[in-house]
């Protein structure tokens, strides 16, 4: 029996239950990046054992010789923020853990940095802050790139996102889609490599729903025929709380950081800007 070793991020065990339901033959060992970090010494011993490592391309760059391994194949992970267009990551001396964990609402942030209170940042959930956000405008490039990004490594996902974007939504964050769709990367993964899936129709447990599950805007989510909400469901509690608790909670986080130490991540810093200029002209 082949031995394989799946690496890669919060999507790994997903990925490796779905491969061990759809490929029996194949014995699946799973170790997320981070675990696989503090065990880089043993790794460099045991990654030969393994017939075939599957790899997210992201830790290529990882200070570990991959290239020992006897077949090293790449499989991106879902990222897709057109649900969630109001996330982003902050940082104030290291990374800033809110109500939903690394999760925040640009929205939120942006009223608290105007000065804002509870009630006028709620106020600011409406469809034409939304339109001036740009919120509804990042379908087709988000599209667009999540099929590149598969397809750079042979993947041709295009069938199974027709079938994830018919109903409701697919992703629970910008990185966390639902298990589904992780389910059809590792048949996708199977038939590249010339192996009949053995597909039961039965899933593996939907691991991501322990963590945060961000809400769809309801404004957002009739744009694109799915459900929403203003629930947003606690990281490792199944637990929700309203948009109103959420920016509470958000506010006190950002209440016991230094004034003016709060930084939006680089790859949305752009967006937030035109957030803040929106959220300033709406107050």
């Amino acid at each position: 029996m082949e031995t394989w070793l799946v690496v890669s991020n919060c999507q790994t065990f997903g990925l490796a239950n779905s491969l061990k339901l759809l490929g029996p033959r194949f014995h699946i060992d799973a170790m997320d990046i981070w675990a696989f970090r503090k065990s880089i010494e043993k790794y460099k011993k045991e990654l030969p054992r393994y017939f075939r490592v599957l790899l997210h391309p992201q830790f290529r760059s990882l200070d570990f010789d991959f290239g020992i391994a006897q077949n090293l194949d790449f499989i991106p992970s879902i990222n897709f923020d057109a649900y969630h267009p109001d996330i982003c990551y902050a940082f104030s001396d290291g990374p800033i853990e809110g109500p939903m964990g690394s999760y925040h609402s640009m929205i939120v942030l942006a009223a608290y940095e105007a000065g804002l209170g509870i009630e006028a940042t709620r106020k600011l959930f409406r469809r034409d802050v939304f339109e001036g956000c740009g919120f509804f405008a990042r379908w087709e490039q988000e599209r667009a790139q999540l099929l590149k990004h598969f397809a750079e490594h042979g993947l041709d996902i295009l069938p199974s996102f027709t079938q994830w974007s018919r109903g409701d939504a697919f992703m629970y964050s910008v990185n966390h889609p639902k298990i589904h769709c992780i389910y059809d990367i590792a048949r996708a993964f199977l038939k590249r490599l010339g192996v009949e899936p053995v597909d039961g129709e039965i899933m593996p447990a939907d691991n991501l729903l322990n963590g945060p599950c961000y809400p769809v805007y309801p404004e957002i989510a009739e744009a694109f025929g799915a459900r929403g909400s203003y629930l947003f469901k606690l990281p490792n509690d199944y637990r929700l709380i309203t948009l109103e608790q959420f920016i509470e909670f958000s506010f006190a986080v950002y209440s016991r950081l230094p004034p003016g130490s709060i930084l939006v991540e680089g790859a949305v810093r752009a967006r937030y800007e035109k957030v803040k200029a929106v959220v300033a002209e709406a107050a």
